[in-house]
C-alpha cells in the first residue's frame, strides 16, 4: 500500500503544515522586502537570502522543539499539542498562566532566531563570494594622541540592522495572523 505509513499514524496535523507555510511564505516577502531595500540587493538575491535564512530557522526550531518535546512536563505537551493540532489552549491546571510563558517563548525566540539569521547572512554571503561585512580596518595608535581624545566608536554592521528589522517586521505580522487566527477559532 502506498499509504500505510499514513494509515500509521494517527493524526496528521495538516491544519499546522499549511499555516506554518503561510506563515513562512509571509516571513520570506516581508523580509525579502526590507533586505532588499537595507541593504541595497536585487529582487532575486533579496528572495533567496529571505528564503534560505528562515527555513534554516524553521528547520532549526522544529528540531530544537522536537528534541525538547518529549521531555517537557504532562501539562505543558498537552498546551502544546492542543495547539498544534486545533489551533487552541487546552484547559487545565496551566491554562491561566500559559500567558506569561507564550510571550517569554515568543521573546527568546525573536532574539535567537535573530541571532541565527544575522549569523547565517554572514556565511552565505561569504560563502556565495559576495560578503556583506566588510573587514575590520584598523585605526592608527597615533591617531588618539594626535587626533581625537577618544576613538570612534564601531556603528553596527548595516546587515545586523537590516536583519533586526526585518525579523521584527516579520514577527510582528505573523503575531497579527496569529491573533486573526485565534479571534477567527473563537468565531469573533
Amino acid at each position: 500500500m502506498p499509504f500505510s505509513l499514513l494509515d500509521e499514524v494517527s493524526v496528521f496535523p495538516l491544519r499546522a503544515i499549511l499555516f506554518q507555510s503561510l506563515l513562512l511564505l509571509v516571513a520570506i516577502a516581508i523580509e525579502a522586502t526590507v533586505l532588499r531595500k537595507q541593504l541595497r540587493i536585487g529582487f532575486q538575491p533579496s528572495i533567496r537570502y529571505a528564503a534560505t535564512l528562515n527555513l534554516l530557522t524553521v528547520v532549526i526550531g522544529w528540531i530544537v522543539f522536537l528534541g525538547l518535546e518529549p521531555v517537557l512536563p504532562a501539562s505543558v505537551r498537552t498546551q502544546i499539542i492542543s495547539y498544534v493540532l486545533f489551533g487552541h489552549f487546552y484547559s487545565n491546571s496551566m491554562a491561566r498562566g500559559i500567558g506569561a510563558v507564550v510571550v517569554a517563548v515568543g521573546l527568546v525566540t525573536f532574539f535567537v532566531t535573530f541571532s541565527i539569521k544575522a549569523k547565517a547572512l554572514e556565511w552565505l554571503t561569504w560563502i556565495l563570494g559576495k560578503p556583506i561585512v566588510k573587514p575590520v580596518e584598523r585605526t592608527n595608535p597615533n591617531r588618539i594622541r594626535y587626533g581625537r581624545s577618544r576613538p570612534d566608536q564601531p556603528a553596527a554592521p548595516p546587515h545586523l540592522l537590516a536583519v533586526l528589522r526585518a525579523n521584527a517586521l516579520s514577527f510582528t505580522a505573523i503575531l497579527l495572523l496569529l491573533l486573526l487566527r485565534n479571534r477567527i477559532g473563537q468565531g469573533l
